[in-house]
């Protein structure tokens, strides 16, 4: 019987996406966000949160590219288009994490 030793560097990405958000770690996030070729479009906007949080340059291209990719993969109807532009144009008035 052989044993199995789990390697950390072949552990999935949106399980280390999912940690990385949860403990605020930007780098983190990018990184393990690299690893999945198609972040699924439930988990992107979290990391577009966590870039207006820490006051991101990367946040513009971040929500506009989210945004393109959610109007593309899918039919949203046009009151949930504006539910969701209103969200993202709320986001980067969030107060910033370290005031």
């Amino acid at each position: 019987m052989g044993t199995y030793v789990r390697d950390g560097a072949a552990e999935r990405p949106c399980p280390r996406f999912r940690r990385a958000i949860e403990r605020r770690a930007v780098w983190m996030a990018e990184d393990a966000a690299r690893e999945v070729p198609n972040l699924p479009l439930e988990e992107a906007p979290q990391l577009v949160h966590l870039y207006a949080e820490r006051g991101s340059p990367k946040f513009e291209r971040a929500v506009m590219k989210w945004l393109a990719r959610h109007l593309d993969g899918s039919s949203p109807r046009r009151a949930h288009f504006a539910q969701v532009t209103q969200e993202l144009a709320g986001v980067d008035k969030e107060p910033d994490a370290g005031s």
